[in-house]
């Protein structure tokens, strides 16, 4: 038999409804997510499926570009998928400034594939395939002579 819902319980579901996944509501209730969704529904509250994305703050932002993907999960508390995907979005915009890379990342260039030097450096596979590029264009030359240019 279903529980008879209090009016303090219908009012935290009008406070929270908007802001609170049914799930966590739910809990806090206890009571099911079906009865969450089923209340809501007679009251006219619409629920959220999700959280409400926390917007990213200028100093987040500014760790971008100087340590690595795991650093700045840490460091701001989100998942290290969100820090992923805002920092492919500032990459794609032109927003992100890429942090200079150390000599020991470029030896790392000489001793490992692609994937591993973007994994252990928190680079993006296109930015180490872009140096990698860079590094042996100037390595050999090519910078200052195109070997495939026609000799007139």
């Amino acid at each position: 038999m279903a529980e008879i819902w209090q009016s303090w319980e219908n009012l935290f579901l009008y406070e929270v409804g908007g802001k609170m996944p049914p799930s966590l509501i739910a809990e806090k209730l206890e009571r099911t997510e079906r009865a969450i969704t089923t209340q809501a529904s007679r009251l006219s509250i619409r629920l959220t499926k999700t959280p409400p994305v926390r917007k990213w703050t200028q100093a987040e932002l500014f760790l971008f570009g100087r340590f690595s993907v795991e650093e700045i999960a840490q460091a701001t508390g989100r998942p290290i998928k969100a820090v992923r995907t805002k920092r492919n979005a500032l990459a794609r915009s032109g927003g992100l400034t890429m942090r200079e890379w150390s000599n020991e990342e470029l030896a790392l260039l000489r001793r490992h594939k692609n994937a591993e030097v973007a994994e252990i450096t928190g680079r993006t596979i296109e930015e180490v395939g872009d140096k990698r590029l860079q590094v042996n264009i100037e390595r050999n030359g090519w910078d200052l002579s195109d070997p495939e240019r026609e000799v007139a």
